[in-house]
């Protein structure tokens, strides 16, 4: 399940908002303000007729709105924080596993800074919220080894496995 870019697009104008209604921040450009809350207003729209045409196939499953996600992540990562994917993140993960899913990769460029700020350093508290889940902050560039990488992705497949009772699987893999 890949997160959808319209969040990314979509994040900054609930970002400003956000600084604007809550935090009170008040800047000379309150034209930014209006033109952000605008833009917000027309990107749900076109957002409902999306989804609306999307429902009509039988395997298209509803997706979550940001502003959703965002309730989910504020008490991690508020929403006026605008690091790296932030909020997306959390939201993503603790969404996704109220549905079922257990295991989380999250890859991120190797020089990424603010990801591994807000990818890498909200792990603890998401298990902490969801013990259940495992999760793996992959960086990714081109002088990782691909070996490096498959290991780690088969680890935590292996261990996906064995937490879900998959004994035959791990015994296979292990002995």
């Amino acid at each position: 399940i890949f997160p959808s870019m319209s969040d990314v697009f979509q994040k900054p104008m609930i970002h400003t908002l956000t600084q604007i209604k809550q935090f009170k921040v008040r800047n000379n450009k309150q034209a930014n303000a209006l033109l952000c809350g605008i833009s917000n207003f027309f990107f749900e729209k076109t957002l409902d007729i999306a989804e609306k045409s999307a429902l009509k196939h039988p395997l298209y499953k509803k997706r979550v709105r940001l502003a959703q996600l965002m309730d989910r992540s504020d008490p991690i990562v508020h929403r006026s924080i605008c690091s790296g994917e932030c909020c997306l993140i959390p939201g993503e993960i603790l969404h996704h596993a109220e549905n079922g899913v257990k295991s989380f990769v999250i890859l991120q460029p190797f020089g990424c800074l603010p990801n591994h700020v807000s990818g890498r350093g909200i792990v603890k508290r998401l298990k902490e919220i969801e013990p259940s889940i495992q999760i793996l902050p992959l960086d990714y560039d081109p002088d990782t080894s691909f070996a490096n990488i498959e290991n780690r992705l088969q680890m935590l497949i292996m261990n996906s496995r064995s937490m879900a009772g998959d004994d035959v699987y791990t015994e296979r893999i292990t002995g």
